[in-house]
């Protein structure tokens, strides 16, 4: 005979508080074989599944049923039956509880279900690889081919970061609150800058093979624009700096300085300068930014560089390791008011503008646009005859001026022809303390001169 399910004994959910504050759901009721249920659930959803489970389990129970009244109406009933056809055999209640409990859980993160979705679709990846820091910063370093030292250094500078951070962890772990720790190590936005960008092409590769989900850099706040210090030199720095090229290691960084204030070329361009790329009164650029981007472009030469050329001629970069230094040597012995970054292209760029008198011809020649130029490098200049004193700024016009490089003394020293007759009277190292220099300096100061010197044992003779 069939047990009788009495109204009393169907399933319910009681919400009671326990004593540390928290709120629980209670599920109580009895089983067709008389046995009691009780059950406490943290979620009301919980709650809900479990009775659904239950009822699950007495659905082949056979049970007397009795008419029964309901408070659904005609609709609710007729949506509840088309309902129960789309479940296909699943559990009203337990679709719409696993529903719910979805719901609330997208929109305890600020989203909707829906939303939540939408993520999921766009950045699931069924060949998802788990890969660590460390051998993914190694396997995109492998993967630049064709770099140059340079820029294979700066990837390599920027992937340390993250290795730092932890070379085991795995990469698709990396937030953006890891990458603002990097970039805070760094006060300078220009650093900063440089830094995001080195890591954003990293995390690019690193979505492209499915290491990761997403490129952390995007959703990093923009870092605001340093404004560049726009500075240039005066006419008598320029002379200086001139007469110093000449004086320092017999001249040879005389036509890089030229060539910097003259044609407005930036260091690294300078740099990558061979001595075929001068012909025909034009230079060719290869090098710098212009290798980047894979673009030539041709800089004229003006009558004031092609003098400087003429007496020291360009025949290559003598030390790239050294030129930081040998420019710090130049730049004390100008003895500048104000020296920054690229503060030789400031000044060529500012020159040629107002010789051109076109912002368009000057920006085509120096490699740039017309709002970068007024931007960071062109200053303006009042008074038309200094721009006269630089474009006549020749060999000959700075060969009287005084500096004096660092290491080296300020030497009051005599005329040639006082130096020769004091060589040939005396020997070398009493001449030289007559002057007050080491009889080395002397020496070189006659080979400089074209004076010949009293051969090997004159003065033992004498």
């Amino acid at each position: 005979m069939a047990t009788k399910w009495n109204e009393k004994d169907r399933f319910k959910i009681t919400k009671f508080t326990n004593r540390s504050g928290s709120a629980s759901w209670r599920l109580s009721g009895s089983l067709p074989n008389g046995k009691r249920v009780r059950h406490n659930y943290p979620s009301k959803a919980e709650a809900t599944l479990a009775m659904a489970e239950f009822e699950e389990e007495m659905e082949g129970a056979a049970l007397q049923k009795t008419l029964q009244k309901t408070t659904l109406t005609p609709v609710q009933l007729s949506d509840a039956e088309a309902a129960s056809r789309s479940a296909e055999g699943r559990q009203l209640s337990r679709i719409v509880s696993h529903y719910l409990d979805l719901d609330s859980r997208a929109r305890a993160k600020g989203e909707t279900l829906e939303t939540a979705m939408a993520f999921f679709e766009s950045h699931h990846r069924s060949e998802f690889q788990e890969i660590t820091v460390f051998n993914a910063t190694q396997e995109f370093l492998d993967s630049r081919i064709g770099l140059s030292p340079k820029t294979e250094e700066f990837y390599t500078n920027c992937t340390n970061h993250l290795v730092q951070l932890d070379p085991n962890r795995l990469l698709h772990t990396i937030t953006v609150g890891d990458l603002e720790q990097v970039l805070g190590h760094f006060s300078n936005l220009n650093s900063r800058r440089t830094i995001k960008r080195g890591l954003s092409v990293f995390f690019n590769w690193a979505e492209r093979h499915h290491y990761c989900l997403e490129n952390p850099c995007k959703r990093l706040d923009r870092i605001p624009q340093p404004a560049s210090p726009i500075a240039i030199l005066a006419i008598d720095e320029i002379k200086r700096l001139l007469k110093a090229a000449v004086e320092y290691r017999d001249g040879e960084m005389a036509p890089l300085v030229a060539i910097a204030l003259f044609a407005g070329l930036r260091p690294s361009e300078i740099e990558e300068l061979k001595p075929g790329d001068l012909n025909r009164g034009r230079i060719r650029v290869t090098g710098g930014k212009m290798a980047r981007r894979n673009v030539k472009r041709m800089v004229p030469i003006p009558p004031i560089l092609a003098r400087w050329l003429e007496v020291y001629p360009f025949t290559g970069i003598p030390n790239h390791e050294a030129l930081a230094y040998r420019m710090r040597v130049l730049k004390k012995a100008a003895k500048p008011k104000n020296w920054v970054q690229d503060i030789l292209r400031h000044t060529s760029i500012t020159y040629q503008a107002e010789r051109d008198r076109n912002e368009g011809v000057t920006a085509f020649n120096n490699g740039t646009s017309k709002a970068m130029m007024d931007r960071h490098y062109r200053e303006v200049i009042e008074d038309h005859k200094e721009v006269e004193k630089f474009w006549s700024l020749s060999p000959d016009s700075v060969s009287k001026v005084k500096v004096v490089l660092p290491g080296q003394q300020d030497i009051d020293w005599p005329r040639k022809a006082q130096i020769k007759k004091m060589v040939w009277q005396k020997p070398l190292i009493h001449a030289a303390a007559e002057i007050g220099v080491s009889d080395v300096a002397l020496k070189k100061r006659c080979v400089k001169l074209g004076i010949d010197l009293p051969p090997r044992g004159h003065w033992l003779k004498k």
